[in-house]
């Protein structure tokens, strides 16, 4: 029905602007003139119908060509945040290595710099993967520290990448010692992203605030390397030994350069402020 209407309007409106055409070429006449009084309206509603459907047409053309050409302004833009995206990565890979090369020459030790690569979700303050193996020469046990202090072990390695056990994980122990006090013991992680002295006698003076360095007995690690703060102190009722609770120096949330010593230096550091 709707299509008949369509189509039957149509031949209407032809009709009248073949109406309207023969009156122009025509005298006007009383009857071509009341006929073209009649037919001037429809002719004129025909005007504005067709400059309606033209404007529509012309800006549905307009908009498609818009709509095209966003979406390839969008895909160069895409482009372009990819690239600056990966010189980005490129020009901090490039502050990283001088920067590790200038935290090299401060280090008293003769170490092998490694970028994190990986946290492991399910142990997340056990371990980390380095971008340094066997390749590279390293091997396990290998102490790994940061500028700020000690990170952890190289517990296995691979030919292009390592597993490291980070100090804060109950599974590592570590050899220390209280700077101040002289009071020596054994360092282990808590599981939550804190570490515990253990064995520390009971008279001792340790305080908060005292540094916490490795006493490099018993283990590959050298001496003097900073482990951290005492956070606070637990002492148990009969124990004759203090839990010194220690705040890590290393920022283990932010690491990202690393640095593997190869090799103790020989002699003892005693002055690690």
């Amino acid at each position: 029905m709707k299509k008949r209407f369509v189509f039957i309007l149509i031949i209407a409106i032809v009709a009248f602007q073949l109406v309207v055409f023969s009156i122009q070429k025509h005298e006007t006449s009383s009857w071509f003139g009341s006929l073209r009084l009649i037919a001037i309206p429809f002719h004129r509603g025909w005007l504005i119908i067709k400059n309606g459907l033209d404007w529509m047409v012309s800006n549905f053309s307009s908009k498609r060509i818009l709509l095209e050409e966003n979406k390839n302004l969008r895909k160069e833009v895409g482009q372009l945040q990819n690239q600056l995206t990966i010189l980005t990565e490129q020009i901090r890979e490039l502050e990283m290595k001088l920067t590790a090369g200038a935290i090299e020459k401060q280090i008293p030790f003769d170490v092998i710099p490694s970028l994190v690569i990986g946290r492991d979700p399910y142990d997340w303050f056990g371990k980390l993967i380095i971008d340094k193996g066997t390749n590279d020469g390293l091997i396990p046990d290998l102490t790994v520290v940061t500028y700020q202090g000690l990170v952890g072990r190289v517990e296995q390695t691979y030919p292009n990448y390592s597993i490291v056990r980070l100090i804060l994980s109950p599974e590592i122990a570590t050899g220390a010692i209280l700077q101040r006090t002289r009071d020596l013991g054994v360092v282990e992680g808590s599981g939550r992203g804190l570490c515990v002295m253990r064995y520390v006698y009971r008279a001792s003076q340790v305080q908060i605030g005292d540094l916490v360095i490795t006493s490099g007995l018993g283990t590959s690690t050298p001496r003097g390397i900073v482990i951290g703060k005492v956070l606070y102190i637990k002492e148990s009722e009969g124990s004759l030994f203090k839990e010194v609770i220690i705040q890590p120096e290393c920022d283990f949330s932010l690491l990202d350069q690393l640095f593997i010593i190869r090799s103790p230096v020989t002699g003892e550091n005693d002055d690690v402020q």
